[in-house]
C-alpha cells in the first residue's frame, strides 16, 4: 500500500466511525509511524509502506476509531516546545493551558529564584514549561492520582528536570508545606452533568481530572480559599477555569482581599484569573 492509498482507506474508516478530523487525524498518525511530517506525506504520496509500517499504522486507526485520542495513541502532546508524555491516566494538555502558562509567566521576573507551585499537576506538563522558562525556579508539583503522578515523574526524567521540579502526593493542602511565589492550576472544573455529554476523546481521560462536582468549583473552593496561605507577599495564584466561572472565582476573591482580575483566551472565553496577593 502507499501512502496516499492507505491515507484515502484510512479516512474512510475514521468518516465512517464518527470520528474527529478524520483527514488532519489520518495523516497525524501516519506521520508517526513514517517518523516524518506530514508535509513529507504530501510531497511523497507514492512511497511504499513496509509491511510492519502498515501493521502499526491499522492498528492506530484502529484504535482511533474507537475514539481513543490522538495523544494516547502516540503517547505524547506538543506543550509549549515540549512532546509531553500522556496516558488514559492524566488530562491531554490542551492550548489554553498553554495561555495559563504565558499568562503566569508575565507576572514574575524570569531570572529571579523563585518557587512555584503547580496544583493538580497531572502529566506535569505545566510544573516543567514553568521549570523551563524561569531556570533559576523550584517547582512544586502536586496531584491526589498516585498514577497521574508516576506519568509526572517520567516527563520530570526526560526533560531533565529532577533537580529542579518536584512531585507530591496530596489531597490538594492536605500534605503542602511552605510558601510560593507562584501558585498555579488547571483543576477539575467541569460540572458533574456536562462531563457525560463530552466528545468519545475527552471521555478516554480520567474522570478525576474533569469533574468538579455540581457546579464545577468542588476543587476551586478549597483551592482559592487556603492559597493564601501557601503565597509569599505579593506572590500570584493563576488558575484556567470554565466557561462562565472566572469572573465569580474572582468576584469571590476580591470580596476576601485579593486583587483579582479575568483573561479571555484565545477564542474570547474569559477562563483565566490571575490573583495577587495583597
Amino acid at each position: 500500500m502507499t501512502v496516499a492509498e492507505e491515507l484515502s482507506q484510512a479516512i474512510m474508516r475514521l468518516t465512517q466511525a464518527n470520528s474527529d478530523e478524520p483527514q488532519p487525524n489520518a495523516e497525524w498518525l501516519l506521520a508517526c509511524v513514517l517518523n516524518v511530517t506530514r508535509t513529507w506525506l504530501l510531497a511523497h504520496p507514492d512511497y511504499t509502506l513496509s509491511e510492519k509500517e502498515l501493521a502499526l499504522y491499522q492498528k492506530y486507526i484502529a484504535r482511533k476509531a474507537k475514539g481513543e485520542p490522538l495523544s494516547h495513541i502516540v503517547g505524547y502532546q506538543p506543550f509549549d516546545g515540549l512532546d509531553i508524555i500522556v496516558s488514559s491516566d492524566v488530562l491531554t494538555p490542551r492550548p489554553e493551558t498553554e495561555e495559563l502558562v504565558d499568562l503566569a509567566s508575565t507576572l514574575l521576573d524570569r531570572k529571579a529564584t523563585l518557587a512555584l507551585l503547580d496544583m493538580c499537576t497531572g502529566s506535569g506538563c505545566i510544573a516543567c514549561a514553568l521549570a523551563k522558562r524561569f531556570p533559576r525556579a523550584q517547582v512544586l508539583g502536586v496531584d491526589i492520582s498516585e498514577k497521574a503522578l508516576a506519568i509526572a515523574q517520567e516527563n520530570v526524567k526526560k526533560f531533565h528536570l529532577n533537580e529542579r521540579v518536584h512531585l507530591l502526593q496530596s489531597d490538594l493542602w492536605k500534605d503542602v508545606t511552605g510558601t510560593f511565589d507562584l501558585i498555579i492550576s488547571n483543576p477539575p472544573y467541569i460540572p458533574s452533568a456536562v462531563v457525560d455529554t463530552l466528545t468519545r476523546e475527552v471521555l478516554h481521560e480520567p474522570r478525576l481530572a474533569l469533574d468538579g462536582g455540581v457546579d464545577g468549583l468542588d476543587i476551586v473552593r478549597p483551592l482559592c480559599t487556603l492559597a493564601a496561605d501557601y503565597l509569599r507577599p505579593e506572590g500570584w495564584l493563576a488558575l484556567e477555569l470554565c466557561k462562565g466561572q472566572a469572573s465569580a472565582v474572582a468576584r469571590g476573591l476580591n470580596e476576601f482581599g485579593w486583587k483579582a482580575t479575568t483573561k479571555k483566551d484565545i477564542v474570547g472565553i474569559e477562563r483565566f484569573v490571575l490573583a495577587q496577593k495583597i
